[in-house]
């Protein structure tokens, strides 16, 4: 695993200078994904210390037809179907953040079954708290 790469998955990404700030003070390094297809070629090739995700981003060619065979919750919330992929993929539940503007029950819902965190993107406080938890936490733990 490469201990300092976050891949962050947001189609706009230049709002989100503030966090690549943020873990670039940390040691970590990010990389950017504007859509599904891109986030998931980075999880094909690469490993990363952790995922932020958002949800409300593109899901281009086939991954839209895949995400619509999930139901109207991913059709709407695309970055839910990165998560399943990585948890899928042998990411613990603690490496992977979703976020959206909005706080949804039926989200909150599918990321408790997924065992990953959903925050509020309106509330920086809150994301770099749960930011710093992620950071805190051994992915290579038996835990």
């Amino acid at each position: 695993m490469d201990n300092n790469k976050i891949l962050v998955m947001d189609d706009e990404p230049h709002i989100l200078d503030w966090l690549s700030d943020y873990l670039a003070e940390k040691g970590y390094e990010c990389t950017f994904a504007k859509n599904v297809a891109e986030a998931v070629e980075q999880l094909k090739t690469s490993t990363f210390r952790m995922l932020i995700l958002d949800l409300n981003v593109p899901a281009p060619g086939e991954y839209g037809t895949a995400i619509k065979a999930k139901g109207d919750l991913f059709t709407v919330y695309r970055g839910l179907y990165v998560a399943e992929m990585a948890r899928g993929m042998g990411y613990r539940g603690r490496q992977v953040i979703v976020y959206s503007v909005h706080d949804v029950d039926e989200v909150r819902t599918q990321t408790d079954r997924m065992s990953v965190s959903y925050v509020t993107k309106g509330r920086p406080r809150s994301f770099k708290k749960e930011i710093d938890d992620v950071l805190s936490f051994d992915p290579t733990s038996n835990r």
